[in-house]
């Protein structure tokens, strides 16, 4: 089993920009409230494609909006990962194969 210590991530330049903060919140507020994983995906996918690039506070709201998408997802990836390794950990012992 590998241990990696968490990194902290890069803070972001747009992070004191209400229109940024606010995408961010409402991505995590919609997670909060139950939505899918892949729900949220398409929809910042959807948004990142349709935000008009002469609109700096659409642009600003898609990227945070993306950028907590992509935040949530990659926690949700590392839980499915650890909850792999403690299955695969619990087959090999009643197998009798874990030391």
């Amino acid at each position: 089993m590998t241990i990696t210590l968490p990194e902290a991530p890069a803070p972001s330049p747009f992070a004191t920009d209400p229109f940024y903060c606010l995408g961010i919140a409402d991505a995590y507020d919609e997670h909060q409230a139950g939505e899918n994983i892949h729900t949220l995906k398409r929809r910042a996918d959807e948004m990142l494609d349709a935000t008009p690039i002469d609109s700096v506070p659409a642009s600003l709201y898609a990227c945070g909006y993306g950028n907590a998408v992509a935040g949530i997802l990659n926690g949700h990836i590392a839980q499915i990962n650890a909850q792999t390794e403690v299955a695969h950990l619990w087959l090999n012992r009643t197998q009798g194969r874990a030391a």
